[in-house]
């Protein structure tokens, strides 16, 4: 990494925080249409930072200008052996221009590719890829080394930040470039506090942990750096990743919830949850679980929740819809305790949207559930873009639990794997009390990277009492073939998949 700006590069310009090297090609006042390109500073030293460093593997420029690349890795609980190895992150926006991105690498790399994305991608030499990017984005750059296999780079080209609040005004938390060092189960929403701000180059050492508030908000471009928190069991077998204090962010029996713009990186378990909330909206997220046992993206177990524009990565379920959580009503001192401590909700009004899908070994892109209970209905998953098969599919459930799953749709889904479905109704389990069902599930326009007989893995029910009901699939294509058909696949599916129409 080279001549990254310093902090003392930004300044404010009519409230938006930009780099003072931005262009200017229009004159007059009011004019539309303003280039804009911002590297974020780098946070300064990391040495303290668990798990973060800057990456000696990749380099990144946007325009010519460096920016600073961070490299994510676990020390303990590796399950899998690219949890060492991590990941790298960068970030910066741009607008109302093209921009040139020039990634270089400090080895040569035997080849690479990039999901998804439009951009105009040109392989430099054995150690340099440039992309031109039009619009902003999000993507997974993966490079093959001849020693050290794949090595990954989520590139984060956002827009301009908006809406950037006042640091005088007293209801914000305002985090400026730098290290803060918050710790475990962190509730900054306290004496007034309503909004928390990361600016550009800020890294937060904490977890979260919010129960019965209103009116929250975390946004800005800096990152949460999670890597200090080992995995629940490595800390006390009778812990769990379920539980409240375990997780990267819990937020329980919240309304009006607004998390925008930042980044997580080495969560030790579900980066995000929030569980009997109502009224939650997620925009523009990055998600970094690299490789960590039970890293799931988002569990969205509330009412009227958008999640938009975001980048998901995790060695786990990346969204689940519907499920149980911590009430946090007793203390678990035996491992029955756990099962006593654990509640569903009702769910409802859910629109995923926009979202760049990132699953490294384990679990569904969306999971519809995983023996929830209570109510789930209305659920729209739109727009998204799937770039890593694990041992489940795109759309998947795991449903030994009681809630009848009612009216999900989804379409114009992107999938560079072959995996389609792997939902499952099934007897109880797992602390669920079986007795689920599925009914009304609409999937249109799904364009699958795979020839039709790779496309699987699982839709089925498992009794009369417990089915997968009123089916449509519609402008299913594998390879530009259309599917019509079940037998042109190889999705095992039975005789509980009720009312299923192709069209």
């Amino acid at each position: 990494m080279k001549n990254v700006p310093p902090r003392s590069s930004f300044r404010f310009v009519g409230g938006f925080c930009a780099l003072s090297a931005i262009a200017l090609f229009l004159t007059g006042c009011g004019q539309p249409s303003v280039p804009e390109v911002t590297v974020f500073p780098a946070p300064g030293d990391l040495s303290e930072v668990e798990g973060l460093e800057e990456s000696a593997l990749f380099d990144v420029s946007v325009n010519g200008e460096d920016t600073f690349v961070y490299r994510g890795f676990q020390k303990e609980f590796n399950k899998y052996g690219f949890a060492k190895k991590g990941g790298h992150y960068v970030n910066f926006s741009f607008a109302n221009t093209a921009v040139t991105v020039d990634v270089t690498t400090s080895k040569p790399f035997s080849s690479f590719s990039v999901k998804p994305t439009q951009a105009l991608v040109e392989r430099v030499s054995d150690t340099q890829l440039r992309f031109t990017l039009q619009d902003p984005s999000k993507f997974l750059v993966t490079a093959e080394f001849e020693e050290s296999g794949e090595n990954w780079l989520v590139v984060a080209a956002d827009g301009p930040e908006q809406e950037v609040p006042s640091k005088d005004d007293p209801s914000v938390l305002y985090l400026e470039a730098g290290v803060h060092k918050f710790g475990r189960s962190w509730d900054p929403f306290v004496d007034g506090i309503k909004t928390v701000y990361m600016e550009p180059g800020t890294v937060v050492e904490a977890t979260l942990k919010v129960v019965g508030k209103e009116g929250l908000t975390i946004k800005g471009r800096g990152l949460f750096a999670q890597g200090f928190r080992p995995h629940a069991k490595v800390e006390d077998p009778l812990q769990t990743e379920w539980l409240g204090d375990c997780m990267g962010a819990y937020f329980r029996e919240c309304k009006d919830l607004r998390f925008e713009g930042y980044a997580v990186i080495n969560c030790p378990s579900y980066q995000l949850e929030v569980a009997d909330c109502d009224r939650v909206s997620v925009e523009n997220l990055k998600l970094l679980g690299f490789g960590w046992n039970n890293n799931d993206g988002m569990h969205l177990y509330s009412r009227d929740v958008t999640v938009e524009n975001s980048f998901i990565a995790g060695n786990d379920d990346r969204i689940c819809v519907t499920g149980l959580f911590d009430s946090e009503d007793r203390e678990i001192k035996t491992v029955a305790d756990q099962k006593a401590r654990i509640k569903g909700c009702d769910v409802g009004n859910l629109v995923i949207r926009n979202n760049v899908f990132w699953g490294q070994r384990n679990g569904g892109d969306i999971m519809l559930t995983w023996n929830g209970s209570h109510t789930c209905e209305d659920v729209l998953i739109e727009g998204c873009k799937s770039i890593g098969f694990t041992n489940k599919g795109f759309l998947s459930a795991m449903h030994g639990g009681s809630v009848v799953i009612k009216d999900v749709t989804v379409r114009d889904i992107e999938i560079y794997h072959h995996r389609l479905t792997s939902v499952l109704v099934r007897d109880a389990k797992t602390w669920g009390d079986g007795g689920g069902a599925i009914d009304g599930l609409t999937l249109e326009n799904i364009q699958i990277h795979a020839e039709p007989k790779e496309v699987s893995l699982l839709l089925t029910g498992w009794s009369e009492e417990s089915p997968i009901r009123n089916v449509t699939l519609r402008n299913i294509t594998a390879n530009g073939q259309k599917i019509t058909s079940f037998d042109q696949t190889s999705i095992e599916t039975n005789e509980f998949v009720k009312n299923v129409v192709w069209e």
